[in-house]
């Protein structure tokens, strides 16, 4: 069954729809709304800071990471630039994230790449990269455990990086 939703923060519950079309009535929605906030805190855990409360925050932090190392050598010490397509790539990311995961820091990466940094301690880090050709990088340490990697981006989130979020936060 498919459920299309027309708002972005599942607080709004006006205007569900079923798998043919019909349209629920606001009191069918709310509760449909409620078990699906209950599935995924059930997955995910209890809210955190999240991203619906701080969406606009995380998006103004990507666009000035872009717009500081849109240019060869913002760093000084030769980086590439931060291209358009990382940016979008970047801005793909941000709408992808489960909304009970904590707002990573955005940093530019001398590659021109575009970078989304989770941690919990010197001892518990995630990181990923995206870089405007579908692809993502990530590493993580999780105490003595160290990962890596690349993963094909073609618009969902790929299942490993999820699970390597829920790891850093369980």
């Amino acid at each position: 069954m498919s459920l299309a939703v027309s708002c972005v923060d599942f607080d709004c519950p006006n205007f569900l729809a079923g798998p043919s079309g019909e349209a629920f009535d606001q009191d069918s929605s709310r509760k449909m709304v409620a078990s699906i906030k209950s599935q995924i805190a059930h997955i995910w855990g209890p809210e955190s800071i999240t991203f619906g409360r701080r969406l606009g925050e995380i998006c103004d932090s990507l666009f000035e990471t872009y717009k500081e190392a849109s240019y060869s050598n913002w760093d000084a010490y030769g980086a590439s630039p931060v291209t358009r397509d990382a940016y979008e790539e970047a801005k793909k990311i941000i709408d992808l994230l489960p909304s009970s995961i904590r707002m990573p820091e955005i940093v530019a990466e001398p590659t021109g790449e575009i970078g989304f940094e989770w941690r919990r301690g010197k001892e518990q880090v995630f990181v990923i990269s995206v870089g405007g050709k579908q692809k993502i990088t990530f590493a993580g340490i999780f105490g003595e455990n160290r990962i890596h990697g690349v993963e094909y981006f073609g618009g969902t989130l790929p299942l490993v990086i999820i699970q390597h979020l829920r790891r850093l936060y369980s």
